[in-house]
């Protein structure tokens, strides 16, 4: 008995485990790409497809309307209500419109970094800070992004956000 009892908790904490990841999961499928481009303004490769895989050209409306389709087109698949739907949607605007805040200190950045490596003398010293700073807006992205994916998992069950799990493994071999 003692043995299935371990297994058992065993698999409760597997199962949390699960849960967490499956969440995860949601803001890569959900909110990642979009954030990600709306910071970056879809340039490099983004710009080289066209736009095609990223946000470039897109208004902060089109990039809402986009992740709350995703948010749909994500729960559907684990049988989630439209409440929970609801709720989910609005956590990923949410955290989509906090990192858009961050856009123009991002452009500030790497403008600032064009014209240290345009002067006539490089200021290694001033590089350094537009590096940090930048870092500093990646890990601010970063934060806000856990911060909205623990809250959807919040929303969702155990069993839902375990199913968001493994239709990301599908989705992604």
């Amino acid at each position: 008995m003692e043995g299935r009892e371990g297994k058992k908790g065993g698999s409760t904490r597997r199962g949390i485990l699960y849960g967490v990841l499956g969440a995860g999961a949601l803001g890569a499928l959900v909110a990642a790409r979009p954030i990600a481009a709306a910071i970056h303004d879809g340039g490099g490769f983004h710009r080289m497809c066209g736009g095609r895989f990223g946000a470039h050209g897109r208004s902060p409306e089109a990039m809402q309307e986009h992740v709350q389709v995703a948010v749909k087109w994500a729960l559907r698949e684990v049988d989630a209500t439209d409440e929970q739907q609801k709720k989910v949607g609005e956590i990923a605007a949410g955290a989509l419109a906090d990192v858009l805040a961050l856009k123009d200190r991002h452009r500030a950045n790497r403008e600032a970094m064009g014209a240290q490596l345009g002067a006539a003398t490089v200021d290694r010293d001033a590089l350094e800070s537009l590096r940090k700073a930048e870092l500093a807006l990646a890990d601010e992205a970063s934060r806000r992004l856990v911060q909205a994916v623990a809250d959807a998992a919040e929303v969702l069950t155990p069993e839902q956000r375990t199913a968001l799990l493994e239709q990301a493994h599908r989705l992604h071999r």
